[in-house]
């Protein structure tokens, strides 16, 4: 039989009692509880009669027993008045399963071993443990997607503090690479290694960032942009102590940004080298980038916003402004619409009227939204001209066709019939006099349908030539 709890009494039994720690004392060889707190039996749930029923292995998850076992063969080995700490896991009456502290210490009574134990409850604890965890582990993902980095560095020491992106945007390990001024120095571009050569304090305001980029070489030598935020910080004394930033990798932007300067450059120069006029339109900014005709006679690129009063839209001939801008507009409207074509007229410094046809293709996101219109505008004055004289032509040949069909064939159709009457039957019909009267009268019929032809063939349909200008 096991001794009851009223058998085994500590001399501090009143703070055993009232601890506000869960505390019980179990026999080292059976593992059976035989003293109880009150505050084990009101965390735990049991009453004080089904605690001392218990073993230890009835208070701990099954697939932890192994962990009890190896903890009691320790217990054995340990000499009395020692006391143990452990993190484990424990399981109220409800089978709810939560960590705690264990601190125990070994006591002898009448030749036997007992083990007093002390469980803290550290639920809360852990909790902020594992959250503290999860935001640090979220962080460098955050960091690392982001390719932020972040370091510091004591004025008194010459020995920087980095983060593990900032370690791994120079492209190093942190047991291979030690941030002293000398190596990150020599880490930095050539060319940019005179932003650390300078004394930075003199650069550098408490409280303000100061923004910074430049160019490093990554631990394999390629050559890599970052941008950082540097910052002085002071002590409690108002001096400064230390400072501080934070490094991006913006390699990717950088070559971007140069794609694109080149891309802007070869499509100026196309721009500048075509016969067309070529136009190229940003929505997001809502600018034009067009080439015009500057004071010396030379062609230049300009960007100018976009509105019915810019330049662009000042060669439109005045009759057609709100047309072409309504138009236009309403193919911007239609989601499904890329390619478009506008006819306008346009006015010249001189006054001349030109024609011409402006064709365009149009850049849509996701959404079917304009991003971008790029357009080339022809100048068709000439054509329309020479459409035009193809007309006058065609109504020229109309007329000659009508006055040969007409004008012309009645006379002769008269002068015809009266050969035909004269000969069948003599002068009993017509007299020669009358004969050559009539003749004479169509003979001067025609000869003035002829003079009308010989004028409408001399038309001169020739127009003047002329190219768009600004």
């Amino acid at each position: 039989m096991f001794p009851q709890q009223t058998d085994f009494e500590l001399p501090e039994d009143f703070i055993f009692k009232f601890s506000p720690l869960p505390m019980w004392i179990y026999d080292t060889g059976t593992l059976r509880i035989l003293k109880v707190n009150h505050e084990a039996v009101r965390q735990y749930g049991y009453s004080n009669k089904e605690f001392l029923r218990l073993t230890l292995e009835d208070i701990r998850p099954k697939e932890d027993i192994h962990i009890l076992t190896e903890a009691i063969n320790d217990v054995h080995q340990r000499d009395e008045g020692y006391f143990k700490k452990r993190l484990i896991r424990h399981k109220k009456k409800d089978g709810t399963v939560f960590p705690v502290h264990i601190k125990s210490n070994l006591i002898s009574h009448n030749d036997r071993r007992f083990e007093l134990v002390i469980a803290i409850d550290i639920t809360k604890q852990k909790e902020s443990e594992d959250l503290l965890l999860l935001n640090n582990n979220r962080l460098s993902r955050s960091q690392r997607i982001a390719k932020l980095g972040y370091w510091r560095r004591n004025l008194k020491s010459d020995l920087s503090e980095w983060s593990e992106e900032t370690f791994r945007i120079f492209g190093y390990e942190p047991h291979s690479f030690t941030p002293t001024l000398e190596n990150i120095t020599n880490a930095f571009h050539p060319e940019d290694r005179h932003l650390l050569s300078d004394d930075l304090l003199n650069h550098l305001k408490p409280g303000k960032l100061t923004s910074l980029e430049h160019r490093i070489l990554a631990a394999n030598g390629s050559l890599r942009w970052v941008h950082q935020e540097i910052q002085l910080v002071k002590g409690s004394k108002g001096t400064p102590i230390s400072i501080e930033g934070i490094i991006q990798d913006i390699t990717e932007r950088k070559e971007q940004e140069q794609r694109l300067e080149k891309s802007n450059e070869r499509f100026s120069l196309a721009m500048l080298a075509s016969n067309q006029k070529i136009w190229d339109l940003n929505h997001a900014s809502n600018t034009i980038l067009h080439s015009k005709i500057i004071g010396d006679g030379q062609e230049q690129i300009v960007e100018e916003p976009f509105t019915k009063k810019s330049s662009w839209f000042g060669k439109i001939h005045p009759d057609d402004i709100d047309r072409i801008w309504d138009s236009f507009y309403k193919h911007l409207s239609n989601q499904g619409s890329s390619h478009g074509k506008l006819e306008y007229r346009i006015r010249l410094k001189n006054g001349d009227i030109r024609y011409v046809t402006d064709t365009f293709y149009v850049q849509r996101g996701n959404l079917g939204e304009p991003i971008r219109t790029i357009g080339s505008m022809t100048d068709v004055t000439e054509t329309r001209k020479q459409l035009e004289k193809i007309k006058t032509q065609n109504k020229m040949l109309q007329d000659i066709t009508w006055l040969q069909s007409h004008a012309i064939r009645n006379p002769l159709t008269r002068i015809m019939s009266l050969i035909t009457l004269y000969r069948s039957h003599g002068e009993a019909a017509l007299s020669i006099d009358r004969l050559i009267e009539l003749i004479d009268k169509a003979v001067n019929e025609i000869d003035l349908e002829l003079h009308k032809i010989v004028k409408l063939t001399n038309t001169d349909n020739h127009n003047d030539e002329g190219d768009i200008i600004d």
